[in-house]
């Protein structure tokens, strides 16, 4: 049978291209998140490109598996990542794939010669969309990648190996195009998200694997580290908040938006069409980008980010500690790269890997409070197991340590959310303490023994469901035993039950768990959030 790349795509084969460029782009996406320091830490470049590219796989707009034309799915693909662009590399991603669609219009299945165009296209897409473009980035990869293809007229697999190749020796030279790139010793983020999309793209008509490592700067080292120096200078650096949101209208000018966007902000980004506009901009204050926002129209997914925060986190993931010490810190305990990710976007200076079955020793949780460096540090065990520990941390710290008895991860998201790093270490305490009250927490794991407790009959295997520590349920499935437990949690209209999921994959029967929650218990809310921690399905939080 011949490859895809051989032959014309036909509308599924072009969507598995992209789905397979998305593995590329999940399989690297920590190795991009740790180049992330171009035009601030704002975010998780990695992350952010991922989360963009899932939402355009999962778009309710595409036609159903093995129908509909390259130009269909092509436009349906865009506009699940316009809906669900995240942070400044998600946005200019989804700008990319909008360029696509654009040039694939009116196309049935995709030949070489479409490729070419279809990156052509993506890459003035790009530039447009960006308020003041900046060479070195990821518009630059794209772009060079898309002219070094312009002339040729051959197959699928050719014209993306090409395209693969040039993008690679595109990505080397960042770091001399862009002086912070070259002052921090990495390559564009970014840039590097598209090199690993096109690899995938590449491995999908080739049906090949395509290996791929993160580049090495022109006349770096043999590794891509954020040079302490770099560091050193950015220790000063104020950033604001990271303002994202999306304008609902019937008749929106993007171009104008963006102007004004552009007037009263910086990293600006301003994508979109007549009926909806996404919006991102780095601002000290961003009243006035929502307050434009909502002139414009209805406003909805909005997301503002502390980047001064941000950027403390990103200096000590590079083990560079500040000379002077913050007044406030919150360290934190978590299992799985999810749920890390998590505490640390809601503002965990330090974020110590462990959990059931891997408590952090003392030392461990007394050297993060040392590296988050603070007058008054808040300690969030988040498992009962590791709570005496922390309380002894706390007395052999040479700072003020205040242990939050959180005795699972959902009270830690809770105290974490409570968290205010204007209020006083007494508000702290209390604000944080409370919020672990209201609260109540599930675990659906597998049961290693048969047994009988608390009236509930176990045989080994099966799925249990635990509710604010006692069993409460066991099932053959996960979410059998999800669905007894919170028959017992007495959910209320308006309740949000919140669904962290384990690692495996698991978000396809997360879905399914979500779908029959809402069918049983009408006006609840449910959400799904990738936490990756081991041994546990699902961990709950239900408030």
């Amino acid at each position: 049978m011949a490859s895809p790349g051989s032959i014309s795509l036909t509308g599924d084969q072009y969507r598995q291209m992209v789905v397979t460029g998305t593995r590329y782009v999940e399989q690297h996406a920590d190795a991009i998140n740790a180049l992330n320091v171009f035009p601030v830490p704002d975010g998780d470049t990695g992350i952010n490109m991922l989360l963009t590219l899932r939402s355009a796989n999962e778009s309710i707009e595409l036609p159903v598996a093995g129908t509909g034309t390259v130009s269909e799915v092509s436009a349906a693909l865009s506009r699940g990542a316009l809906l669900g662009a995240r942070g400044n590399s998600g946005v200019i991603f989804s700008q990319f794939m909008k360029g696509i669609a654009q040039s694939l219009a009116g196309v049935e299945t995709c030949d070489g010669s479409d490729i070419v165009a279809a990156l052509t296209s993506a890459a003035a897409a790009g530039y447009q969309a960006v308020g003041t473009p900046v060479e070195g980035t990821m518009l630059t990869v794209m772009r060079d990648a898309a002219e070094s293809v312009a002339s040729l007229t051959s197959s699928n697999a050719e014209v993306l190996a090409q395209a693969f190749d040039a993008s690679k020796v595109a990505l080397a030279y960042t770091p001399e195009q862009l002086p912070i790139l070259k002052e921090a010793g990495v390559v564009d983020a970014g840039g590097q998200g598209v090199v690993a999309f096109l690899a995938g793209c590449l491995a999908y008509v080739t049906d090949e694997d395509v290996p791929l490592q993160i580049t090495t700067p022109v006349g770096g080292g043999s590794e891509a580290n954020v040079s302490s120096e770099f560091l050193e200078h950015t220790e000063d650096e104020m950033y604001g908040f990271c303002t994202q949101f999306v304008v609902l209208s019937e008749e929106l000018d993007v171009d104008a938006i963006r102007q004004e966007v552009i007037a009263i902000a910086d990293s600006t980004v301003v994508i979109g069409d007549k009926r909806i506009v996404r919006i991102h901009a780095h601002a000290e204050n961003p009243g006035p980008l929502l307050s434009l926002g909502v002139s414009l129209g209805s406003v909805d997914q909005i997301n503002i980010q502390n980047m001064d925060l941000q950027h403390q986190q990103f200096m000590a993931l590079h083990g560079y500690t500040q000379e002077h010490q913050s007044a406030l810190a919150v360290v934190a305990v978590a299992p799985g790269e999810g749920l890390m990710r998590l505490f640390r976007d809601q503002g965990a200076v330090q974020v110590v890997g462990g959990g059931q079955t891997m408590n952090p020793s003392s030392a461990q949780l007394l050297a993060a409070i040392k590296r988050a460096n603070a007058v008054h540090t808040f300690l969030l065990p988040n498992n009962i197991n590791i709570i005496l520990a922390a309380n002894q941390a706390s007395e052999l710290a040479e700072g003020d340590v205040t242990v939050i008895s959180s005795q699972n991860i959902p009270q830690g998201i809770a105290a974490m959310l409570a968290f205010n790093p204007d209020h006083d270490p007494e508000t702290n305490t209390a604000d944080m303490e409370a919020a672990l009250r209201d609260v109540r927490s599930g675990e659906v794991t597998t049961a290693v023994r048969s047994t009988t407790l608390n009236g509930v009959s176990v045989d080994e295997g099966q799925s249990i469901a635990m509710l604010d520590g006692a069993l409460v349920a066991a099932a053959p499935t996960a979410n059998e035993s999800l669905i007894l437990m919170l028959d017992g949690a007495d959910l209320d209209d308006g309740t949000l039950v919140t669904l962290y999921c384990g690692a495996g994959n698991l978000q396809q029967i997360a879905a399914k768990a979500a779908e029959a929650i809402r069918l049983r218990y009408v006006g609840v809310e449910v959400e799904i959030i990738e936490g990756g921690q081991p041994h546990y399905t699902y961990l709950v939080s239900i408030e």
